[in-house]
């Protein structure tokens, strides 16, 4: 058996049911078997296996932030390589240090630049990769064979107890690499950029915009990005379904993503607030939202074409990027892509946003105005808290009715 089988199978045993990655040479088999179980009810667990592949290991963490707030068990599928890019998500999001949610996961790392590694380039990361694990606060075993796997299940154990853990396989070099057999011939279907250019006049300031979403909304989960959205949040409306992020910026969508993937069983509606500073630094990963279509998504793009958190310097959304028309180049349906400036034009889309399947882009042009709110009164391990809570309390209303 290979050991990238007996791991998924262990993992399966724990209760593991979504899953991301990015491939390795070594990985791959992994990989594809993912995806051919992605949607599928695997062993006695109680919701499909759902897999996303990546486009940017950081992507995963917050990915999986939130599909473990929405009640699944996560793991990623990476190389070594990435663990760098990785550092500031994990640090905030699942290490046991002040200030970090504390939100377990699961790495099943292809640990690259060991002693008979071939390609140099993978030597520096490799060679530090535990040193990372350390420094973030995960807990580590390596594997060479499935003798090996004991360790794992230990750290299993951990991880059931909400410890973030990770497993090191040190790839077999006495075997050819696999590859996944070329295709050929294939047609390419492209997605035209159809959205205009237009002359808009900023009117709304974002904390009128936040203040119209929550005046809608009853029941519905909201993820706002961090700094000041959270805080105009907090101070018009604090809610237990409200999950404020306080660090890595350009995450909340995709955090938002895992959490709407991961309780679609309850189907709920999920309203995120992003910045057009976060999208700019996060971009490539509205592929994986507009990949996976998640019916009850509904991200607002407060655009304010500044770092308004950080004092209110310029962001190249301001005159030189459209971000609606990056969303529908990177596949994001054109028909659900709205580009609002009014207050009015905001409250008849969110409307029909609430009643209808997703996802749904609402591109927010407000103003650069700066309101002094104060910084958030909760720690973040009580937002996480109250918030795993309140999707507990909706599962129960929904299976109990």
């Amino acid at each position: 058996m290979d050991i990238y089988e007996e791991i998924f199978k262990m993992c399966s045993e724990h209760g593991i049911t979504f899953y991301s990655s990015l491939p390795c040479s070594h990985n791959i088999k992994l990989i594809q078997r993912l995806e051919e179980l992605d949607g599928e009810i695997i062993g006695n667990a109680d919701n499909p296996l759902i897999h996303t592949p990546l486009v940017r290991e950081e992507s995963g963490v917050s990915l999986s932030a939130g599909a473990y707030l929405g009640g699944r068990k996560t793991a990623m599928v990476i190389q070594s390589q990435g663990l760098g890019n990785m550092v500031t998500q994990m640090l905030s999001l699942n290490s046991p240090l002040n200030g970090s949610y504390r939100i377990p996961n699961v790495l099943i790392i292809s640990h690259r630049g060991l002693e008979n590694e071939k390609v140099d380039a993978q030597k520096p990361v490799g060679s530090k990769s535990k040193e990372i694990l350390n420094l973030v606060g995960f807990k580590h075993c390596s594997v060479k064979v499935i003798s090996d796997l004991k360790k794992f299940q230990d750290l299993l154990e951990e991880y059931d107890k909400g410890r973030s853990i990770a497993l090191l396989v040190e790839p077999d070099y006495s075997k050819p690499l696999y590859r996944i057999e070329s295709k050929k011939n294939i047609t390419r279907n492209f997605k035209g950029n159809a959205i205009p250019i237009k002359k808009i006049q900023a009117t709304m300031t974002r904390r009128k915009a936040i203040s119209e979403v929550i005046n809608q909304i009853e029941d519905e989960f909201v993820v706002s990005n961090i700094g000041h959205p959270s805080r105009e949040l907090h101070r018009l409306k604090d809610r237990e379904r409200n999950f404020y992020l306080t660090s890595c910026l350009g995450h909340s969508y995709t955090l938002a993503l895992g959490l709407a993937l991961s309780t679609e069983d309850i189907n709920p509606k999920v309203i995120c607030f992003e910045g057009d500073g976060g999208l700019l630094m996060n971009a490539g990963s509205l592929s994986i939202l507009a990949h996976k279509k998640p019916k009850n998504l509904i991200v607002l793009l407060l655009d304010n074409g500044v770092w308004g958190s950080t004092g209110n310097t310029e962001t190249y959304a301001l005159h030189d990027v459209n971000l609606s028309g990056v969303a529908q180049a990177y596949g994001f349906p054109e028909s659900n892509i709205k580009i609002i400036s009014k207050e009015e034009q905001l409250a008849e889309n969110l409307r029909f946003a609430l009643k209808n399947d997703g996802p749904f882009l609402f591109h927010v042009i407000i103003t650069d105005e700066y309101e002094n709110v104060p910084i958030l009164p909760l720690s973040v391990v009580e937002i996480k808290k109250r918030f795993m809570k309140s999707i507990e309390n909706a599962r129960i209303s929904i299976y109990s009715s």
